[in-house]
């Protein structure tokens, strides 16, 4: 067995799943770490920035159910409520109901929400784009179908 890095992920032979998998582990880790920093600076964590983000995106100016904005995240309903809970706290999503069905909660980002997310956007890229290192933007490319591919065998080939 040889060390491929100084991560101590070791090389064997026939064991490239191990190796692809914690290395993905790792890789997670450090851009969580990393990502969890700088979002910081705003008061926001990587939950509610990826919600805030779901909501802008997907649900417009008509605003989306809570149940559509986890599936777009990986987060337990219990989670998704508490962190909706603070975002409306913040003033930065409001809870409206459901024209003809009061049940459903529609989610809405406020403007608020909006300009933070504006404030935020570029300075955001730029460090996903240093994170992603020495990777050309084929080996980007190759790497995103990659995964996408692997990701496909957890969605039933979808």
């Amino acid at each position: 067995m040889r060390e491929s890095n100084p991560f101590g992920i070791e090389e064997r032979k026939e064991q490239f799943h191990e190796q692809s998998i914690y290395s993905m582990v790792l890789l997670y880790n450090s851009i969580h770490s990393q990502m969890t920093s700088f979002l910081k600076t705003y008061h926001l964590t990587p939950g509610k920035f990826n919600i805030l983000m779901v909501i802008q995106h997907r649900g417009s100016d008509q605003g989306i159910k809570q149940v559509d904005i986890s599936k777009h995240l990986i987060v337990t309903p219990s989670n998704m409520t508490k962190l909706i809970d603070k975002l409306e706290q913040d003033q930065l999503v409001q809870r409206l109901a459901q024209e003809g069905d009061r049940r459903v909660n529609l989610i809405v980002i406020t403007q608020k929400g909006v300009d933070l997310l504006d404030e935020i956007w570029n300075k955001y890229c730029a460090q996903l784009k240093q994170m992603s290192g020495e990777l050309s933007t084929a080996e980007h490319r190759q790497l995103a179908k990659l995964l996408t591919k692997w990701l496909r065998t957890f969605s039933g080939g979808k």
